[in-house]
């Protein structure tokens, strides 16, 4: 059988880890083949040019042979500059990263989601919380689990919200914890979270759309990031 060669393919790692004596095996999310696995040769060596290159946050072109589950790296080289994170929003970096490992199967082809990926790295520099929940509705949408925000949403009122139904206007004795501000959907549904309660909303929305598809293992970054922000507030 001939393998396949991919030649240039836009992409970033999302995970990297130590393969045999000197190799890494990477987790990529690529532009027009999804996510793969690839297996980097030599890149732990200490004078290859690749370990440098093969980092999250770098904007990548990778050539690679398929064969089989896992493909062989042939070639890499920067796209464009990386995008510069630290503390809190490189933190959100690696939770995006963690639901791409967790959600995207691989070789399912999502360039729409892609996109979403770019958009939202240099977003965590100025407003982390806004870009993870934009893209965290993209990767719904992408796994066929999108929310419908529809363009009847009213301000001042109050929504629950059932996954197979939608949203449907709150009851007079609901509890407050499955209800949320129309102001905090609209500003959700037009990208536009900019007020605390919009955040708290929108963080209590996506979280139940996506515990389901994340079953019971938690996200170890989202346990880090809560363990982060609480340090930061002592």
């Amino acid at each position: 059988m001939q393998r396949q060669r991919i030649e240039h393919e836009p992409a970033y790692v999302l995970h990297a880890r130590p393969f045999g004596d000197t190799s890494l095996l990477l987790e990529v999310l690529t532009l027009q083949h999804g996510r793969c696995g690839l297996i980097a040769k030599g890149a732990r060596a200490p004078k290859s040019r690749k370990r440098a290159l093969l980092q999250v946050l770098q904007p990548l072109l990778l050539s690679w042979r398929e064969s089989g589950e896992l493909g062989t790296l042939t070639a890499v080289e920067a796209a464009s500059a990386p995008t510069m994170l630290a503390g809190e929003p490189l933190f959100c970096a690696w939770y995006a990263n963690e639901l791409l490992m967790r959600l995207l199967q691989r070789r399912d082809a999502q360039p729409q989601l892609f996109g979403a990926y770019a958009c939202l790295l240099p977003r965590l520099g100025d407003d982390a919380e806004a870009g993870l929940r934009a893209f965290e509705c993209a990767l719904l949408d992408a796994l066929g689990y999108g929310l419908t925000l529809p363009d009847t949403l009213t301000a001042a009122a109050s929504y629950r919200y059932h996954p197979q139904e939608g949203f449907s206007p709150a009851a007079p004795g609901d509890s407050p914890s499955v209800c949320y501000c129309g102001t905090s959907l609209i500003a959700l549904r037009d990208d536009a979270l900019q007020e605390a309660q919009q955040y708290l909303d929108a963080r209590r929305l996506l979280r139940s759309a996506l515990r389901p598809l994340l079953g019971e293992r938690p996200l170890e970054t989202a346990q880090l990031l809560r363990a982060l922000r609480e340090v930061s507030t002592l």
